[in-house]
């Protein structure tokens, strides 16, 4: 495959990341954002697939590859500092962007979305060292992803107690 076809499998991989979520809401007032949302996500997935932790790690990320980055999406503003990373997710719905996540794991793996398992565990200040403290403020939870269905786990905990948490 010549860099021609690696180029369009990645463009068309992104395309189909972001069409899981086009449907997410964007909370944020229309006239005054700077970021559209599908190039945070972009921008998001592209720096965690390449090892980032936190949102300062995104926003170095984002600094360093806009090249690599405009190939997929304008970024006419550029990408998004740390804290405008924060705020951006302090105001997201997370039930919402659950929802889009599991449909894109769905495709991804071929699993039916019911029996991908997002395991949320809330960030607490002993697990790392305090190097974002919004990402720590904002307690943002970390997802782990995995296609259950060979391990025949069919929903999430929070399901199976009944109790909400």
């Amino acid at each position: 495959m010549g860099p021609a076809s690696e180029a369009l499998g990645a463009i068309g991989e992104s395309v189909a990341f972001l069409d899981h979520f086009k449907d997410l809401p964007d909370p944020r007032q229309r006239g005054k954002i700077v970021y559209p949302l599908a190039e945070v996500l972009l921008l998001c997935l592209l720096a965690v697939l390449g090892g980032a932790e936190t949102f300062v790690d995104i926003a170095r990320f984002g600094k360093k590859k806009i090249d690599l980055l405009r190939r997929f999406r304008s970024f006419r503003g550029g990408t998004p500092s740390h804290d405008h990373l924060g705020d951006i997710f302090a105001r997201s719905m997370p039930g919402a962007f659950q929802r889009c996540f599991v449909s894109w794991v769905a495709a991804l793996t071929g699993a039916p979305a019911d029996v991908i398992a997002i395991d949320g565990k809330t960030l607490r200040l002993g697990i790392r060292p305090v190097r974002d403290s919004a990402f720590l403020r904002n307690r943002l939870a970390l997802l782990r992803v995995g296609d259950v269905a060979e391990l025949g786990v069919l929903r999430d905990s929070k399901q199976d107690s009944g109790d909400g948490g």
